[in-house]
């Protein structure tokens, strides 16, 4: 029955709970899950419910109605907004929905929020999920967390499926028993990248991490500690200020938020990427980060604290902690590095992460719910 449905084209609806206003690699990995599911033939309709900000600011997605309230839009920018915003917008994409009838509703694991479960249970509804989230939750606010326990059985009992981008993070939905789960780790469309090191113009060695400012998973401390255990190295610090921390080294340069041309260009002026040192703080062990595919399509290895689930034994991912997180031997990583500096990883070594590959797992996965 299965190989029947095998390229059956389907109306996917996604609904966007993610910032539209920041091209962030949420943004990135978004576009090229719609993308090439429209390229295959499916029709896919995106809801993107979010409020809007400052007049003028640019929406990154490329396709997908934007929902909002006005009159919360006036509001000043926090999470409340956000909150009341997706309540009282909800019954108009629910009404849009209905008319769009989709066969599979995709959307990434958020906060509960009144009305949400209602439209769930309505679809064949599967859940994207990214991390722990009885974990993560607890490095937010009191409040967002009672909300999110409050409410998180209720998203799960309403969803029909569960694609998880790691296997550490499937381990913890063993216990809901009617959803299907399946493991599809993060891609990225390496068609869109050009190899951009040019490491025979620097002077000594560089790292660059690309993050999101308040994850403390990221391990910027960690970092910081590395820095300091290696002067004769530079390290760069996209999506951080230097002012959150205490004793930076000199070695160490923090560029805040950039847009895209920027970090293209920093990301050419660096060796290698650094991945987060502090995924246990949210239960990984073994992750797929959007951070480490963009360095390596990039064409920069990497150095990292956790298992990368495509790359558990390869010269371009090293891992440099050990099994308690702390900083294998300092000679070790320094011959790595020296060894790999002038390192440019090509494409033909990525095909694994490439966003076609993924994408097609994934709409596998979709066709399963067809006949349900």
């Amino acid at each position: 029955m299965l190989k029947s449905l095998i390229h059956k084209l389907m109306r996917i609806a996604y609904l966007i709970e993610v910032n539209p206003y920041k091209n962030s690699g949420i943004v990135k990995k978004i576009n090229d899950q719609i993308e090439f599911w429209v390229q295959q033939g499916h029709d896919v309709e995106p809801f993107i419910l979010w409020p809007k900000l400052k007049k003028g600011d640019k929406n990154y997605f490329v396709r997908g109605r934007l929902y909002s309230n006005e009159i919360l839009n006036k509001l000043p920018d926090n999470f409340i907004k956000t909150y009341l915003t997706k309540i009282f917008t909800l019954p108009k994409i629910e009404k849009d929905l209905s008319q769009f009838s989709p066969d599979v509703l995709y959307i990434r694991q958020n906060i509960w929020y009144p009305g949400l479960t209602s439209v769930l249970s309505k679809y064949n509804t599967i859940l994207e999920v990214n991390t722990v989230d009885t974990i993560e939750i607890n490095h937010y606010s009191k409040f967002k967390k009672m909300v999110y326990n409050f409410g998180r059985e209720k998203v799960l009992n309403s969803s029909k499926g569960i694609i998880s981008v790691s296997p550490d993070i499937l381990k913890h939905y063993e216990q809901y028993t009617h959803l299907l789960k399946k493991v599809v780790s993060n891609g990225i469309n390496l068609s869109k990248i050009n190899k951009i090191k040019k490491d025979e113009n620097l002077d000594r060695v560089n790292f660059v991490f690309v993050g999101s400012n308040s994850m403390k998973w990221h391990g910027i401390d960690r970092i910081i500690e590395l820095a300091k255990k290696f002067n004769e190295y530079f390290f760069n610090i996209v999506g951080y200020n230097k002012s959150d921390f205490k004793e930076v080294p000199n070695n160490m340069k923090f560029y805040g938020w950039v847009e895209k041309e920027e970090l293209i260009e920093i990301y050419s002026k660096n060796h290698f990427g650094l991945g987060s040192f502090s995924n246990y703080l949210v239960g990984k062990k073994i992750d797929s980060t959007l951070k480490v595919r963009e360095y390596l399509a990039y064409g920069l290895p990497v150095l990292l604290g956790h298992i990368d689930v495509d790359f558990k034994d390869c010269e371009f991912v090293f891992k440099i902690t050990d099994d308690d997180g702390s900083f294998i031997d300092r000679e070790e990583i320094k011959e790595y590095v020296e060894k790999n500096k002038n390192l440019i990883i090509d494409n033909k070594h990525l095909k694994i992460i490439d966003s076609s590959v993924k994408e097609k797992e994934r709409l596998s996965f979709f066709e399963l719910f067809l006949t349900k």
